[in-house]
């Protein structure tokens, strides 16, 4: 810990210690001691030591050398399947090959007591129980054979997949016992079913999938019934785009358990996702790509809030009548159109906003009120200015762009109604002035076409419930441009861009970055 290496001294590794489950353990330096359940140093690897080599002429000595040449055990153990099965190749029992008396798996299923898939030195020790068995096994197979001879018998038919898949009803081929199944569940930790090649392997979330569109439960590491997690403890959610059981992934606080804790976007409804756990609204659903809404008008889709319909022109309205009303179902309807009453933003089409300046509400398009209109922001007006009664008029200049200034009243325009601009804090202020002022609507070239390109590109893309960092993520270097065009003819009126001096080096574009050079690198 702490340490760097120097060049040519290899490579740096994480302690192993510091890997607090088995999924996290690597297995190229580290192991997962099954005993402490603690990842600890992998031991330096070991030469095999073969069965074949020992020198005993009987089973039973051969069992007491192998045992005596597996140490020490911190050495060895825990031991593979991998290792096991290679330790064993052309180890003979009566001179016959220890692979045609019994299947590996099956040899290591028997020794593997705690079936944690590892074994320990401790049920390595029975290996002289094993090999004498194996023995009788052969002595009564070659006695069987013999009177089977003599009786000119029919050998038994080798069992094989294939021999499986031909039977009526189908059965499956378990490698444990080399016996067909009818179903996998029998057949030790593979139970479940490859039905392309008619054998029993390990579940898993792929594997359960092709096995009839189940699901993998990685609880009790099996297949449930398609869609259907019920069953699956403290997972009863399934994620249908990664076939798996998943514990509820859309509280806005953490789940107790750390093991179910994963980074992932909270993405709304419209937003691209990979899987149904990258959902957090609406049906919860990854669907060609991106996140489902719920059904609008669907009286079994009943929405909590507005991100639950769809992001471009719907939303979820309560009862108007607060609850009085015994027949309202609050499913998700459609944005009102331009002209019609409303009391917020939410109630309009993208594109539009709800005037509360007009003595009843409207929705109204933006840049859309003719001048001497009552509007509740500027963007409401055809030329994105009002004067100090709030009435739409046409487009002020600033007679102190750029220039300091102390407070509002020292930012004079060209308005009528003496309407000011505003006075503003630089980003970065060292030893000029702290504050200027800001350029007003009648600055801009061609009314504010770039303000106007960027807020028609919001509402056609991302409408009212993406938030505007949530809509720059998903389209990038698209919107972007259209930001950074706008706050770049705000910078070049303004004589920005105010930021630290080069010799500090603060590199940080999102608070102090030159919009104009940040736009020319966009392209």
């Amino acid at each position: 810990m702490g340490k760097e290496c120097a060049e040519g001294q290899g490579i740096c590794f994480r302690p192993c210690m510091t890997f607090l489950h088995i999924t996290s353990c690597p297995t190229d330096y580290c192991q997962w001691n099954t005993l402490t359940l603690l990842c600890e140093d992998r031991a330096p690897d070991m030469p095999t030591v073969y069965w074949r080599d020992s020198a005993g002429t009987t089973v039973r000595e051969i069992a007491t050398e192998v045992i005596q040449r597996t140490e020490p055990a911190d050495a060895y153990f825990p031991m593979s399947f991998a290792a096991f099965r290679k330790s064993g190749e052309g180890f003979r029992i009566e001179g016959v090959q220890i692979e045609n008396i019994t299947q590996p798996e099956a040899l290591f299923l028997q020794l593997d007591t705690n079936i944690d898939g590892v074994l320990s030195s401790a049920e390595f020790a029975r290996i002289g129980e094993i090999f004498l068995s194996l023995r009788t096994a052969v002595i009564e197979t070659r006695s069987a054979q013999d009177a089977a001879r003599r009786l000119q018998s029919v050998p038994k038919q080798q069992v094989t997949p294939e021999v499986c898949n031909a039977r009526n009803p189908r059965q499956y081929y378990c490698s444990f016992d080399s016996d067909c199944k009818e179903d996998c569940k029998a057949c030790g930790w593979k139970s479940a079913t490859d039905r392309a090649f008619s054998i029993c392997v390990q579940p898993s979330a792929e594997v359960c999938h092709a096995d009839g569109g189940q699901v993998f439960c990685p609880s009790d590491e099996m297949c449930h019934p398609p869609g259907d997690c019920s069953n699956c403890v403290d997972r009863t959610i399934a994620d249908h785009a990664q076939h798996v059981c998943l514990a509820l992934w859309w509280d806005p606080r953490p789940l107790t358990q750390w093991t179910n804790w994963v980074c992932r976007w909270r993405n709304k409804v419209g937003m691209p996702c990979a899987n149904d756990q990258d959902c957090i609204y609406g049906m919860r659903r990854c669907l060609d790509g991106a996140c489902m809404p719920f059904q609008p008008y669907n009286a079994n889709q009943t929405c909590e809030s507005d991100f639950d319909c769809p992001h471009l022109g719907f939303y979820c309205p309560s009862d108007p009548t607060g609850g009085q009303n015994p027949y309202w179902v609050q499913y998700c309807r459609a944005q009102r159109e331009e002209d019609m009453t409303c009391s917020e933003d939410r109630e309009c089409q993208p594109g539009m906003r709800c005037n509360v300046g007009e003595p009843q509400p409207r929705c109204r398009r933006l840049f859309s009120l003719p001048i001497g209109a009552l509007a509740a922001e500027d963007v409401f007006c055809q030329f994105g200015w009002r004067d100090r009664d709030g009435k739409c008029a046409p487009p002020a200049q600033s007679k102190q762009a750029g220039r300091s200034c102390d407070t509002d009243l020292d930012c004079e325009t060209t308005d009528e109604t003496g309407r000011m601009g505003s006075c503003t804090c630089k980003a970065w202020w060292d030893k000029d002035d702290p504050k200027y002022c800001m350029p007003v609507a009648g600055d801009y070239s061609r009314h504010q076409e770039a303000l106007r390109n960027y807020l028609w590109f919001r509402a056609e893309n991302c409408g009212n419930f993406w938030t505007e960092q949530e809509c720059l993520r998903i389209f990038g270097n698209e919107a972007m441009r259209l930001k950074l065009a706008v706050e770049c003819e705000t910078q070049q009126l303004s004589g920005g861009p105010y930021g630290p001096p080069e010799e500090c080096g603060i590199v940080d574009d999102e608070r102090f970055g030159d919009r104009c050079a940040m736009m020319d690198a966009l392209g």
